[in-house]
C-alpha cells in the first residue's frame, strides 16, 4: 500500500490481494512480478506468491528473473485502509495484482467491494475514487452480471461495519446496483488482440466509468467501434441525413510505453491514433509515459513558451510537469509539443 503513489495517474496504490499469474504478452515485463519477487523469502509479504529465477542471457551472462507463482491471497490487514483515509484521492485498486483473478473466490471480492461502496457512498469515510484494473475481463463481467453479487457485497459491508444494519440498506436496495460514480471498472489492453478480447466484456459490464489501459502498448490499437454508441446512428434528423453517434461508451484512455528491463518499442503513431481516436470521439486521453523522440516538428501554438529549437519541439519529450526517468522514459510526456493528462468526466451518482 502507498498513499503517494508514482503511477501518474492515481493517488494511492490499495493492495488487499496480492499475488497473480501471467495471461497475456502485457505481462512478460510485469514490475509487479519483480517486486513481488524481490520481497519473496520467508517471512516476507510475498512469500509463496513469487520466486526468483536465475535466466541464462549468454554463457556470460545470467540475471535474476521474478515469476508469479499462481497463488494470490487476501491481505485482512489492509482490506479497510481507504476508510482510514480521511482526504479524498483517487485509489488505484490491486496495483500488485489483479481484482478478478480466477484463484480469488467471490467472497474476497465481496469484501473489497464492500470497502468501495462503503467509501463511495459515505464522504467522511473517505469519498475516494476507486480505479480497477484488470486483464480478466470475463471474470469481472461475470461477477457484476451475478445477480446475487449486490446483495452479497451488501452483506460483506454489514459484517465489516458497526452499524451493519445501515449499511446493508444502503448498498442492497441501491437502484444503480455497484455502478458507482466513484468506482471506475478498466482493463488492460497492450494490443489489438486485448482489445478485441476484453473490451466488449467491459462493456457488458455494469459500470458508471469504463477505461482503458493500453499499457504497455505493443501494437497499434483501433477502438473505433467502442468508443461510440453505434446504436444511435441508424437516427436520422428531420432532412434525412444520419445523426453523429452519441455518449462515448469509455470514458477514459490511459497509453503508455513499457519501461523496465527489456522493454519493448512503442512506436509514437500508436500513441498520435489513439489521441486522435480519442479527440473525435471526445474520450479523455492520458499518455503516462513515453521514451524520448528527438525527430522535430513545428511548435504547436498549445506549446510553452518560449519554444524549444527555434520553434521546433521534438515529438516525444519532457517539459513542465514531466519527469525524467530510468532508459530515457519521460513520465507525463509532451506529444508533438502537448502534455496529455486528461481525466473522465465523472457522471453525478
Amino acid at each position: 500500500m502507498s498513499d503517494d503513489s508514482k503511477i501518474e495517474w492515481t493517488d494511492a496504490t490499495w493492495n488487499p490481494i496480492r499475488g497473480c499469474s501471467r495471461v497475456s504478452e502485457g505481462c512478460r515485463h510485469c514490475y509487479a512480478e519483480r517486486v513481488a519477487a524481490r520481497f519473496s523469502g520467508p517471512g516476507q509479504p510475498y512469500e509463496g506468491l513469487a520466486v526468483r529465477k536465475l535466466r541464462v542471457v549468454s554463457d556470460d551472462e545470467q540475471t535474476t528473473v521474478g515469476r508469479w507463482t499462481g497463488a494470490v491471497r487476501m491481505v485482512p490487514e489492509h482490506l479497510a485502509d481507504p476508510l482510514r483515509w480521511r482526504r479524498p484521492r483517487r485509489v488505484f485498486v490491486n496495483s500488485m495484482s489483479d481484482l478478478f483473478h480466477e484463484s480469488l473466490p467471490d467472497s474476497a471480492i465481496d469484501r473489497v467491494f464492500a470497502v468501495m461502496m462503503v467509501s463511495s457512498l459515505h464522504a467522511t469515510r473517505g469519498g475516494h475514487t476507486f480505479q480497477s484494473l484488470t486483464k480478466r475481463a470475463k471474470r469481472m463481467r461475470e461477477y457484476l452480471t451475478d445477480p446475487g453479487t449486490q446483495e452479497r457485497v451488501a452483506r460483506a459491508a454489514g459484517t465489516m461495519m458497526e452499524d451493519g444494519d445501515g449499511w446493508f440498506d444502503a448498498i442492497a436496495f441501491r437502484k444503480e446496483g455497484l455502478a458507482h460514480p466513484l468506482i471506475w471498472l478498466g482493463v488492460s489492453v497492450e494490443n489489438q488482440g486485448a482489445a478485441d478480447e476484453r473490451i466488449p466484456e467491459l462493456l457488458l459490464t455494469p459500470a458508471a466509468v469504463r477505461w482503458i489501459s493500453a499499457e504497455p502498448l505493443l501494437g497499434p490499437v483501433n477502438l473505433t467501434s467502442w468508443l461510440w454508441d453505434w446504436s444511435r446512428i441508424e437516427s436520422e434528423d428531420d432532412n434525412g441525413g444520419a445523426l453523429p453517434p452519441r455518449d462515448p461508451r469509455l470514458s477514459w484512455v490511459v497509453a503508455g510505453c513499457e519501461s523496465g528491463p527489456g522493454a519493448r518499442p512503442c512506436d509514437v503513431a500508436w500513441l498520435r491514433s489513439l489521441r486522435d481516436q480519442c479527440a473525435k470521439a471526445g474520450v479523455a486521453y492520458f499518455v503516462k509515459q513515453a521514451k524520448h523522440v528527438p525527430a522535430c516538428i513545428p511548435a504547436p501554438a498549445t506549446t510553452p513558451s518560449p519554444p524549444a529549437n527555434n520553434g521546433w519541439v521534438d515529438v516525444v519529450d519532457a517539459g513542465p510537469g514531466s519527469k525524467r526517468k530510468a532508459g530515457g522514459v519521460i513520465g507525463l510526456p509532451y506529444l508533438d509539443g502537448r502534455q496529455h493528462v486528461e481525466m473522465p468526466e465523472v457522471p453525478r451518482g
